[in-house]
């Protein structure tokens, strides 16, 4: 007979591990499916102290994301010195944009000014969520911004847009920076503030985001050019470079000359399969009638006007 706890579903009991100090098994929970035990595991295993750093940092390079952002998350709340530079080392190696993140809070958390380095190092990283937690763990550790520039970065990180452009011209550079951003929302704001600044150095900045591949930042960059001093004359030059998103005229025109309804089906018209079906179908029927080669003298030269006709239905429709 199958003992019935075989197929328990019962929850961990988090606290009876924890008043055991069982590291080992709080440790393994921070991978559980269940989002709540995994935060309750890295709570109680902050709750353990500094008998808990050790196992934390041997676990920092497991290959399981849970496990390293609840150990980080842990070792945030025990403040143990000793934390220090494995810290430092996921800010500035782990390829994770959580991990840094997480890990850019718990050097804040530490409380100690040797992290403020490495944190003002992240609010040039690429991504926006690392550069806002590395924002927030200077604004714990008191961090004053030696200049400008270093203000501009951390407005950035802020997503405080009014206050970089507060900063004028010195922002410029950092703007620049940060426009490779994988966020189309920062890249657009970024734009904005460049506009609004209008420092002639950011021309070439401006001219390259007209090939930007989301269409609203394109859009940003033509509305700010002209106080960044790029000559009108230039933006269909540099719109012209931006990458097509659209379906390809061509490839469309193609398919309705050799499998007439399928060019359709691939603009995105549901009816276009049923096309290919019925001209599949009759083109079979003529093939059995006329023999094997002849209806192609008269298919083609009729799917070759609807290939034209696809073209440019397809330049009409697509942004290509």
């Amino acid at each position: 007979m199958v003992h019935l706890d075989f197929f328990s579903s019962r929850m961990p009991d988090i606290e009876t591990l924890q008043a055991a100090q069982d590291i080992k098994g709080l440790i393994r929970l921070l991978d559980h499916r269940n989002f709540d035990i995994q935060r309750r595991s890295a709570d109680a295993l902050g709750s353990l102290g500094a008998i808990a750093t050790m196992p934390l940092l041997a676990v920092l390079n497991d290959r399981r994301l849970a496990i390293r952002l609840g150990a980080i998350e842990a070792l945030g709340t025990i403040r143990d010195p000793r934390s220090y530079k494995p810290l430092i080392y996921m800010l500035d190696r782990d390829r994770n944009p959580e991990v840094r993140w997480v890990a850019a809070i718990a050097l804040g958390n530490l409380g100690s000014p040797d992290a403020i380095d490495p944190l003002v190092r992240a609010l040039k990283d690429p991504d926006r969520y690392v550069r806002y937690g590395a924002a927030q763990a200077l604004q714990i550790l008191s961090w004053v911004p030696k200049d400008d520039m270093d203000l501009a970065y951390y407005c950035i990180a802020l997503q405080d847009w009014k206050r970089v452009a507060e900063v004028g011209a010195a922002a410029t550079g950092p703007l620049i920076d940060i426009l490779r951003d994988h966020n189309a929302t920062t890249r657009g704001e970024i734009v904005d503030a460049l506009g609004e600044i209008g420092d002639a150095s950011s021309q070439r900045a401006c001219e390259l985001v007209l090939k930007d591949a989301s269409s609203t930042v394109r859009w940003k960059a033509i509305l700010a050019a002209k106080k960044c001093g790029v000559p009108v004359t230039h933006l269909p030059w540099g719109l012209s470079k931006r990458p097509r998103t659209g379906q390809n005229p061509w490839v469309a025109a193609i398919l309705n000359f050799l499998f007439l309804g399928l060019g359709y089906n691939y603009l995105g018209y549901w009816w276009g399969f049923l096309v290919f079906m019925s001209y599949m179908s009759i083109l079979v029927l003529s093939q059995l009638e006329l023999g094997p080669f002849s209806p192609y003298l008269i298919v083609y030269p009729v799917t070759a006007l609807f290939a034209v006709q696809t073209f440019f239905m397809a330049k009409r429709k697509g942004d290509w």
